[in-house]
């Protein structure tokens, strides 16, 4: 991986697991963050003017309504030309289940991981990183 990867932050309020997912993400040279939102339409609003490589999407509110909002950032986002990457960090009670249809696990596409788990995240910034590096944008998006 030669290229710097951009990533988008999304669902996030300020404070120290903030901190922890960015120590982690700036912890290569490859990476480098270029926006965070908590809110998932502002953090489309940010996607659809910096096309980020790979977005790290967390549940925002533990209710349904949120698991929705959370879908249909992750269904927009892979509907960009080219598809941003996702990496899904999942609460730990929460279910395995997809979030929705075209929203399955997809190696160097869609990725899932738990929270607190910093070295699952990382492995996955460097898949999706190496996919796109070798030009292959996945073109299976949504």
């Amino acid at each position: 991986m030669t290229s710097m990867m951009t990533v988008l932050i999304a669902g996030l309020p300020e404070g120290a697991e903030l901190e922890s997912v960015r120590a982690r993400v700036h912890s290569s040279p490859h990476f480098r963050i270029v926006a965070h939102a908590y809110e998932p339409r502002i953090a489309l609003a940010q996607a659809r003017v910096l096309f980020p490589d790979i977005a790290v999407i967390t549940r925002h509110l533990p209710h349904p309504e949120a698991d929705l909002d959370r879908y249909r950032l992750l269904r927009d986002l892979r509907a960009l030309d080219p598809p941003t990457g996702i990496i899904l960090r999942r609460d730990a009670g929460e279910p395995d289940r997809p979030l929705g249809p075209g929203a399955e696990p997809l190696e160097g596409a869609i990725h899932e991981v738990r929270r607190g788990e910093p070295d699952a995240l990382w492995e996955a910034l460097v898949t999706i990183g190496r996919r796109r590096a070798t030009c292959d944008t996945d073109p299976t998006g949504l």
